[in-house]
């Protein structure tokens, strides 16, 4: 009898054993499912700031970009009234060219009468404000 007292205290301490590594592993786990679910919870927080971090500068840059669309706007506007006040300049450019162009035209269609005749007038007009302006 005395061998199955042993063979069952080699049995109940191998089984002890088992269960003492058991409830150690178990413990074991717990604790690391523990820690764990903490460093995903904190690792969860900070994308979630993140994300917030990220919306923010989102914001931000579609209202610079409002801004700079209105500035764009304003400049698109300048650039308009520029643009008519150089075609109304140039249309006043090629008015003068034409009648320039009519002037020289009617001075070569001119004869020796004529010539006279306009040196004559200019030279009256001429002396005429030089008098106006002695007296």
């Amino acid at each position: 009898m005395k061998v199955n007292m042993e063979n069952l205290k080699n049995i109940l301490s191998n089984k002890l054993n088992f269960l003492m590594i058991l409830v150690a592993g178990i413990f074991c786990f717990q604790v690391f499912s523990l820690f764990s679910k903490g460093e995903e919870t904190q690792k969860v927080d900070y994308i979630k700031k993140e994300i917030i971090l990220l919306k923010d500068e989102i914001k931000a840059i579609y209202e610079s970009e409002k801004a700079l669309d209105k500035k764009i706007d304003t400049f698109n506007t300048r650039i308009q009234r520029i643009h008519e006040v150089v075609k109304i300049n140039n249309v006043k450019i090629e008015n003068l060219k034409k009648y320039e162009k009519n002037q020289i035209d009617k001075f070569k269609s001119y004869d020796a009468r004529m010539w006279e005749k306009y040196f004559a007038e200019r030279y009256a007009n001429k002396a005429s404000s030089r008098t106006n302006t002695a007296k």
